[in-house]
């Protein structure tokens, strides 16, 4: 059985650091036994984030990539940023979200969510998505950060859910769910409350409905949706209440789902936490999944150091992930950098796409 392997190269660093032109670059991808590649373009380009964004000087462009990736049997998922926009949340105010206690949203990092109820927003992304797959013709859409905002990677397994922030109530928000529910009362404390199943269903059918947009405008291109490796009893079911991400509602327009189970960032047991986590999706969807898996620590500068995460990951820990996987269809690597600067793990991606 040959599982899948996606990687996840929407970094630069295989130019701005390995030195490797686009030919090269599609060639070591290939022989790092990739399947599809997610990558982003300068048409709807990804904001700064964990992941070094600048693009590479001199001899690119984005269609001679994905040419060259297309040449050696890759598939190519463009890569959009739905709901993590800091361009859009410092221009325009209305798209600050606000959590329980009416705080305005403010930037963690390099994190910036935006509220995803403004459907004049959500026209926009839709139109410039239209105009990648015009453009550039790739085999796939990947959404990434399609949620309500949620620093998820900070939620270590000692968080208590009532110490995190839950958004929107700002009044676009609260105007949309009266008009679609019938519910007129607005309190923070009863929608949390009493209406909480009708709060958390409505935020479900936002990010359904932003979904559903995208899928449309991406046309004939299939569909990759950024999930989390978070299932209904983790923080309170923080994935459907707080990140309003539920496989029932996404399902009409996703092809495959890539759970990100980062296991070093949120200081989790992979040989245990990916396999339950797999069999609580598979009971929720029929969907492709693919298991992201970090392939390198993160969250290690000093604002971090309350996570109390891990320094390294090791060999050790990179197979014992990658063998936790052997229920999904296949797995994302996140990121590619890694294993650039670490080739001698390419070995044991290999052996799990060959099912070891």
């Amino acid at each position: 059985m040959s599982r899948i392997v996606a990687m996840k190269a929407y970094g630069y660093d295989w130019s701005n650091i390995h030195g490797l032109t686009m030919a090269q670059a599609a060639s070591t991808m290939a022989g790092h036994g990739v399947d599809w590649a997610l990558i982003q373009n300068q048409i709807d380009p990804l904001p700064g984030s964990a992941v070094d964004q600048r693009p590479p000087e001199g001899a690119y462009s984005d269609k001679g990539f994905r040419e060259a990736l297309g040449e050696r049997g890759i598939v190519v998922y463009e890569s959009t940023s739905v709901f993590f926009d800091p361009e859009s949340f410092a221009a325009d105010p209305s798209l600050r979200p606000i959590d329980q206690h009416g705080r305005v949203f403010e930037p963690s990092g390099w994190y910036v969510g935006v509220c995803p109820s403004d459907r004049k927003y959500l026209a926009r992304k839709a139109e410039r998505i239209s105009e990648v797959v015009e453009k550039l013709r790739p085999d796939g859409m990947f959404l990434s950060f399609i949620r309500f905002p949620g620093f998820w990677e900070l939620w270590m397994p000692e968080t208590v859910r009532e110490d995190i922030a839950e958004y929107c109530f700002c009044d676009r928000c609260l105007d949309r769910f009266e008009e679609e529910t019938g519910h007129s009362d607005r309190r923070p404390q009863v929608l949390l409350g009493e209406l909480r199943p009708a709060w958390t269903a409505w935020k479900c059918g936002v990010i359904a409905e932003a979904a559903a947009v995208l899928r449309a405008a991406a046309g004939e291109t299939t569909v990759l949706l950024n999930g989390f490796g978070l299932g209904t009893d983790d923080f309170g079911n923080a994935v459907e209440e707080l990140l309003a991400q539920r496989f029932g509602d996404l399902d009409a327009s996703v092809d495959h789902y890539e759970l990100m189970f980062y296991y070093q960032i949120q200081r989790r047991d992979p040989a245990t936490w990916i396999p339950r986590r797999i069999a609580d999706a598979r009971a929720k969807t029929d969907r492709t999944l693919l298991a992201c898996l970090q392939a390198g620590a993160e969250y290690l500068e000093p604002e971090y150091a309350s996570g109390n995460r891990k320094r390294e990951i090791t060999d050790a820990d990179w197979v014992a992930a990658l063998r936790a996987s052997a229920d999904a269809d296949g797995v994302a690597v996140y990121s590619w950098r890694d294993l650039l600067a670490n080739p001698t793990r390419v070995a044991a991606l290999l052996d799990y796409k060959n099912g070891f």
